[in-house]
C-alpha cells in the first residue's frame, strides 16, 4: 500500500508532509514523556519485525497480493504514539534505502500506515476490551483491530488519490475497500498471533495492561528479533503479484509520471553487485531489518536521554 513518487499532485503531497510531520512531532513528545525504559529495545525490535513482515506479500484472490502493515499490532503492544514512531522509522527506511514508497509521497504513506493504522487499530482494540476484558476476547479484539485498521488505511489512500485527481472517488473507495477487506484478514490474523504470543509470555508488556515494576523485555526482544531475521530470510517467497494499491490503480487509475524523486541505493530490494535476485532480496531484507531496528533505537534513546536531562535540570 506504499504510494510511489508521482502519483500524488503537489498540493496533496505537500499538505500530507506537513500534517504527518506535525503528528510525528506530537507522537515523539508523548514517547518522551510516557514510554518506559524497559520498552526501548522492544520498540526497536518491533520496528525491525514490521519491516521484515512487510516484505512477505501474500497472494489474494483475483491476481493481487497484500502485505502486513503492522500499525495495529504495534499500537496494541506499545500504545498508539510509540507505534506512530515505530511505523515512521519503517517507512523512512523503505523509502530512502529501497524506493518502496516515494519520497514525495512519504507524508501520505505516513498518514495511511503510521498514523491512521495505529490510531484506528488502538481505538478498535480498546473498544472491544472495554466491552469484555477477559483474556479470551483479546485475540478477537486484536484481529478486529488489524482488519479494520487495514481497511481504514486503504480508504485513506483512496481519498488522497482522489484529491490528487488520480482515481474517481466512488471507484477508488470501492476498489481499495474491497481488496483490503480481503487483505485485512491476513493483517488481522498476524496481529492476533503476535498479541496472543505476547499475552502468553509477557502480558505486562501490552499497552492496556497495568505493569507491575519495570522488568526488562530482553527475552521477548530476542525472540521477536530472531523472527524478524527469519522473515527477512524467507522474503524470496513473497508473492510477485501486484499489491492492492497497484492492482486498483491499474484498473481505475489515471496515468501519472512515475520515477524516483531521490535515488535509492537498493531500489527494488536489489543489492549492488549481487546478480542472484533471491540472494539480493534476502540480503536487502537483512540490511533493512538491521537499519530499521537501529534507527528506531537511536531515535528513542535520544528522545529519552533528553527527557532525563530535562528532569535533572528541573
Amino acid at each position: 500500500m506504499h504510494i510511489p513518487d508521482g502519483m500524488l499532485d503537489t498540493k496533496t503531497w505537500v499538505s500530507t508532509w506537513v500534517g504527518s510531520a506535525g503528528a510525528l512531532a506530537y507522537a515523539v513528545s508523548r514517547v518522551r514523556r510516557e514510554l518506559k525504559d524497559n520498552k526501548i529495545v522492544l520498540m526497536a525490535v518491533l520496528a525491525a519485525l514490521v519491516f521484515a513482515l512487510q516484505m512477505l506479500n501474500f497472494p489474494v484472490a483475483g491476481g493481487t497480493s497484500g502485505h502486513f502493515a503492522g500499525g495495529a499490532a504495534v499500537a496494541i503492544i506499545l500504545g498508539p504514539w510509540p507505534a506512530v514512531v515505530v511505523m515512521a522509522a519503517v517507512l523512512v527506511v523503505q523509502a530512502l534505502l529501497f524506493a518502496d514508497g516515494g519520497i514525495t509521497a512519504l507524508g501520505a504513506n505516513m498518514i495511511d500506515m503510521a498514523i491512521v493504522g495505529p490510531l484506528v487499530g488502538w481505538l478498535v482494540y480498546r473498544a472491544f476490551r472495554s466491552v469484555a476484558a477477559s483474556a479470551r476476547i483479546r485475540p478477537v479484539a486484536a484481529f478486529a483491530a488489524g482488519w479494520i485498521a487495514c481497511v481504514a488505511g486503504a480508504l485513506c489512500a483512496a481519498l488522497l488519490l482522489w484529491i490528487s485527481g488520480r482515481v474517481p472517488l466512488a471507484a477508488g473507495l470501492a476498489a481499495m475497500g474491497f481488496w483490503h477487506v480481503l487483505i485485512g484478514l491476513g493483517e488481522g490474523a498476524i496481529t492476533a498471533g503476535l498479541v496472543t504470543y505476547l499475552a502468553s509470555v509477557r502480558p505486562d508488556l501490552l499497552a492496556d495492561e497495568v505493569s507491575q515494576g519495570i522488568k526488562p523485555a530482553r527475552d521477548v526482544a530476542v525472540s521477536l528479533g530472531v523472527l524478524a531475521v527469519v522473515a527477512a530470510g524467507f522474503s524470496f517467497l513473497a508473492s510477485a503479484r501486484p499489491d492492492g494499491l497497484e492492482f486498483v490503480y491499474e484498473q481505475v487509475g489515471r496515468p501519472f509520471q512515475g520515477g524516483h524523486a531521490v535515488p535509492s541505493p537498493m531500489a527494488g530490494y536489489a543489492v549492488p553487485f549481487v546478480t542472484n535476485s533471491t540472494v539480493a532480496g534476502v540480503l536487502a531484507g537483512i540490511v533493512g531489518v538491521i537499519v530499521t531496528g537501529t534507527l528506531a533505537y537511536v531515535i528513542v534513546r535520544a528522545v529519552r536521554a533528553r527527557t532525563r536531562l530535562e528532569k535533572s535540570r528541573g
